[in-house]
């Protein structure tokens, strides 16, 4: 788990792209396209319809011509040349409708309920000049420059999983196309591939209807999907552990399973895997990709040739096997040590190929999981500390930077939700969004320690009186038994470097080809370089489409009477399809972030919303952030908020009017968050609340009552306590660790008692029918309500300024102003250095929107 050796894991068969090729090329899915309405400047709508062995899908998108107007990469963006929606069945007329009137508002806009995914993407301004200017004169586009950028337009959002309504991933249920993790965005890039090049071909067309050509198939195969990461991922890497931990455990369990099959060994499938060697082989001589902090293509390429003369020698029956190993372990283990680890994933990529129905079952089983993270109240401080020592003994004995060297802060920006990094001086009261593992676990050692008899103490009594570290002993506790979860490194470092865990998620995980680094912080990549298209998806092989390289035919001759269609446009006094439009928007690009509000709107455009899971776990968790719990807890009372909201739907009302109460809307500043404090008291635990809601510290409560329960019963009382709808919640969180809750009166404090359940299992299944069924279907509460929660959460958020502006991906020059202070962590020299192409032509819109 060493971040240099995550970054360079390469895509594999179980890679999100790589396994859903495999599973529309084995079940021979059929993508047609319905609708495709286009205006020369790019203006129009597309529809593909899809159909699959277990239903339709349906792809719609909507394109306009590109914009000045705050166009970039980053998530602060808002203007896309395309916006679409992938929608489960057959799409009705209004929900195409609904889909188009929403999409522009994204963040308050609400998908339809069979929505899979939102999508955005921008043209590659100056590759889809070239391209289209070359089809409508008649020949093929530059061959050697597509294949150096790599694709037409870049993915810019793939929004799914609950976001902005969309369903969440547990809805999807078995035997649906898209039931594996991350298919259905998949799908929506693929997609987006046949989109770009179907709109070149057409604009080419509108241009010189009697010239122009489509592309060659050689030529077009040189195109992927272009895709750009910060450090968003750098977040969702180290706050979805169960993820990780499947990703590479599931590869690490296939790869050996291969390496010792005697039938992997033999002549035959060497001479398989050769072949796989000398394509890729091929494929990355040609690449022309220039990597920082990575392994260069061509010391690639010298390891990979090493490892072919080894399978060549294990053809030949020349390798000498020990210790019971088969030709392929043997010849694993020798090189292990002796070439580079990007050559040594790239290996493993191609040796799980010799079985791929092993492989595709695997995707099948391991990669659909529950990200629930467990820590049963009773677990004893002993059995903790067994655990820390375990799994999480790195962090415990890492070395450690000089303080004044760990300031990194990661946070998230009010301007629409930017993920951010950078030095706790120039953002001091930014919200931390990654925990420090090393500072915590280490913290939670020394409070264990610090605790008479730990064999039965217990770690819901610590962590009442330690809520900071409630996240920190749940990590422990439910990942015991993952050994993969997360980097054996220390994020705050200034010294990290954010895209070893980037380019695992993108690149790994995600299946993008061509990940290069930007400044440390930001990966670029291809997918679905080298795919089938749709009209070839029947024939195509899942195992050699991807790292394979054919040079096309170059075809210089221009086709008769082909004009240069840039001239045309320009002659004719008509700029759009009906002659009535205006002239294209022209000029410098210009960014201007908007900031999230945190006060809600008197208006809503429905009157109900149904919210799912993870749209209100983020909303509720910047909610407490703003709400000064402490880093470290206010995980557990998110959590703790969406199981009221499950118990009784009240708890969001409440919650929303709390919000507005305690939270400023001047400046965003709440009142002092308190723990409460306990003590026994006549044999019964005594809670003082301190006249602070159960919504705030119910998540402190489950511990305590949770950690003092037992068979006979404990008695407890609660004063000074808002109940505010939450006892059902309280009730209901309890029985996931198989505990009664029995509540006596509410008049004068909260009087009632917990009890260990004879029947842990029953009260268990009751908590996880009840939160599944608000997984799957989401719980429709009022617009008000949910609004003033989205809103006042954002308070939660950290103020857009001009030096956090800078705290982001690869390029920060277009949010700097002239004389404006540069951030501590680059230098001028390096954001000049490392710019984006795609942001350079963007401020220079007007050189390529001649004829849009």
């Amino acid at each position: 788990m060493d971040p240099r050796n995550l970054g360079a894991m390469q895509p594999t068969r179980l890679s999100a792209s790589r396994s859903f090729m495999a599973k529309m090329i084995r079940e021979k899915w059929k993508i047609e396209k319905e609708v495709f309405e286009l205006d020369a400047r790019g203006n129009g709508q597309l529809r593909y319809a899809i159909t699959t062995p277990e239903g339709s899908l349906t792809f719609v998108a909507f394109l306009q011509e590109p914009h000045n107007k705050n166009r970039t990469g980053r998530i602060i963006g808002t203007s896309w040349d395309m916006v679409g929606a992938l929608l489960d069945g057959v799409a009705t007329a209004e929900q195409v409708r609904a889909t188009r009137e929403e999409i522009p508002r994204l963040y308050e806009g609400r998908a339809t309920s069979n929505t899979l995914v939102w999508f955005r993407s921008n043209q590659s301004l100056r590759i889809f000049r070239d391209a289209r200017a070359a089809l409508a004169e008649g020949r093929q586009p530059d061959a050697k420059e597509l294949h150096r950028v790599g694709y037409l337009m870049r993915n810019t959002g793939l929004d799914g999983n609950g976001t902005f309504g969309t369903m969440p991933f547990r809805a999807i249920p078995d035997g649906h196309p898209l039931e594996v993790s991350y298919h259905a965005q998949m799908l929506s890039a693929y997609l987006m591939r046949e989109l770009s090049v179907d709109v070149v071909e057409e604009l080419a067309r509108l241009d010189s209807p009697d010239t122009a050509v489509k592309f060659d198939r050689d030529v077009k195969r040189l195109l992927g999907v272009g895709n750009g990461s910060a450090l968003g991922l750098a977040m969702l890497f180290y706050n979805r552990p169960v993820l990780v931990n499947s990703y590479i455990s599931a590869y690490l369990d296939v790869l050996d399973h291969i390496l010792n099959d005697p039938s992997s060994s033999t002549a035959e499938r060497l001479a398989v895997l050769e072949s796989h060697l000398s394509r890729t082989i091929r494929y990355r001589s040609f690449l022309n990709t220039s990597y920082r902090f990575f392994t260069s293509n061509m010391e690639i390429v010298a390891d990979l040739r090493r490892i072919r003369a080894k399978v060549r020698a294990g053809m030949r029956g020349d390798i000498t096997t020990t210790c019971g190993r088969t030709v392929l372990g043997e010849i694993h283990r020798e090189i292990e040590n002796q070439v580079s680890k990007e050559a040594l994933h790239s290996f493993g990529a191609l040796v799980i190929e010799l079985d791929p129905d092993y492989c595709d079952d695997v995707v099948q089983s391991r990669l659909a999981f529950d990200e629930q993270l467990d820590m049963p109240p009773q677990t004893t401080l002993q059995e903790v500390r067994e655990m820390a020592a375990g799994a999480f003994r790195w962090a415990r004995d890492l070395p450690l930077n000089d303080e004044e060297n760990r300031d990194r802060v990661w946070y998230q920006s009010r301007a629409a939700e930017e993920p951010r990094s950078g030095p706790r001086e120039e953002v001091p009261d930014a919200h931390e969004l990654i925990q420090s593992y090393p500072d915590q676990v280490r913290e939670l050692i020394a409070a264990i320690d610090e605790v008479d008899c730990t064999s039965t103490a217990t770690v819901g009594a610590l962590i009442a009186k330690r809520p900071d570290l409630e996240y920190i002993a749940r990590l422990v506790v439910a990942l015991a038994d993952m050994p993969y979860a997360t980097a054996h490194v220390d994020p705050h470092d200034t010294d990290f470097v954010p895209v070893w865990v980037i380019r695992f998620v993108n690149s790994f995980i995600h299946g993008l080809d061509r990940t290069e680094d930007h400044m440390g912080r930001d990966v670029r990549g291809i997918i679905f370089e080298g795919a089938p298209y749709r009209d070839e998806i029947g024939d195509a092989d899942a195992s050699t489409w991807w790292w394979s390289y054919s040079k096309p035919e170059t075809r210089l001759a221009q086709a008769p009477g082909a004009q240069n269609p840039a001239a045309t446009y320009a002659a004719s006094g008509d700029h759009s399809a009906a002659g009535a439009g205006q002239s294209p928007q022209l000029g410098t690009a210009v960014l201007t972030p908007t900031e999230s509000p945190i006060s809600p709107p008197s208006d809503h455009a429905t009157t109900t919303i149904n919210c799912k899971y993870r749209e209100m776990r983020l909303m509720a968790g910047r909610a407490y952030q703003a709400l000064n719990l402490p880093n470290g807890s206010w995980h557990g009372a998110r959590e703790f908020f969406i199981t009221a909201l499950v118990a009784d739907l009240r708890a969001a009302s409440t919650f929303g009017e709390l919000l507005i109460r305690d939270i400023a809307s001047e400046n965003g500043r709440a009142i002092t968050w308190q723990a409460p404090s306990f003590g026994m008291r006549d044999d019964i635990l005594a809670i003082d609340n301190h006249r602070q809601s159960l919504l705030v510290t119910g998540h402190v409560l489950v511990n305590l009552l949770g950690a003092n329960a037992n068979t006979l019963g404990r008695s407890f009382v609660i004063d000074n306590a808002e109940a505010d709808e939450v006892l059902p919640g309280l009730r209901l969180e309890l029985k996931r660790y198989g505990v009664d809750l029995h509540i006596e009166q509410t008049a004068a404090g909260i009087v009632g008692t917990v009890r260990l359940s004879r029947e842990p299992q029953q009260l268990e299944r009751e908590y996880r029918s009840a939160m599944n069924d608000f997984f799957v279907n989401g719980q429709t509460i009022g617009a008000e309500t949910f609004w003033k929660i989205y809103y006042r959460g954002n308070a939660g958020l950290d103020v857009d300024t001009p030096i956090s502006r800078q705290h982001t991906g690869g390029t920060v020059l277009d949010v700097i102003r002239p004389g404006e202070r540069i951030t501590k962590q680059f230098t001028s020299e390096e954001l000049h250095l490392l710019t984006d192409p795609d942001e350079l032509d963007n401020r220079n819109i007007a050189e390529f929107t001649a004829f849009n």
